[in-house]
């Protein structure tokens, strides 16, 4: 579902890092052959009621692969969505509805598809925020959505011009919030 690989890896460059646009990405150190990286994020550990259940959530939804992980105390299953590991870790009842990590869909048929699909299957997430579909600064769509734990997960979509009407017509703006409050 996400973008392929290969696809990723040219966005990243050679390194699997991401380049960085303005910023130099590689920091030279004293000496002209070493050089430093800028530290990324190598891993997310999230908690789940039930590590099978959310296995094959990440797995159906968003075509994460199961990669090996070490044995632990409690059951974990490590999946890897694009390039970010997720370490799903079963501690039933310790989700939070304040935290959630966001993934990019970058087709539009992709985005569509997984948002009619959170319609059939129910997993909108509309108590975090308020409704479960809105646009930010710079018209990115963000669909929030419930993972089988309760965790949120925020999709989002780069262009709110792009999307099929009868989406568009139930999207929220932040902007609109914001001069509501005031």
């Amino acid at each position: 579902m996400l973008a392929s690989s290969e696809e990723s890896r040219r966005r990243r460059g050679a390194t699997g890092l991401a380049r960085s646009t303005g910023r130099t990405a590689v920091l030279r150190a004293t000496s002209a052959t070493t050089e430093r990286r800028v530290p990324y994020i190598n891993h997310l550990a999230i908690p789940v009621d039930d590590v099978d259940r959310a296995t094959a959530f990440y797995t159906d939804w968003f075509d994460a692969r199961l990669v090996p992980s070490p044995k632990f105390p409690v059951p974990v299953s490590w999946v890897v969505v694009d390039t970010l590991q997720l370490h799903l870790v079963e501690r039933p009842g310790q989700t939070s509805d304040a935290y959630h990590f966001a993934v990019a869909i970058e087709s539009r048929e992709q985005f569509e598809a997984l948002y009619w699909r959170a319609d059939r299957e129910s997993v909108f997430e509309q108590e975090t925020f308020g409704h479960h579909l809105y646009e930010a600064p710079g018209g990115v769509v963000q669909l929030y959505i419930n993972d089988p734990s309760g965790n949120v997960v925020e999709c989002n979509y780069r262009d709110v011009g792009d999307l099929a009407p009868d989406i568009v017509a139930a999207i929220r703006s932040w902007a609109d919030l914001a001069e509501a409050e005031r």
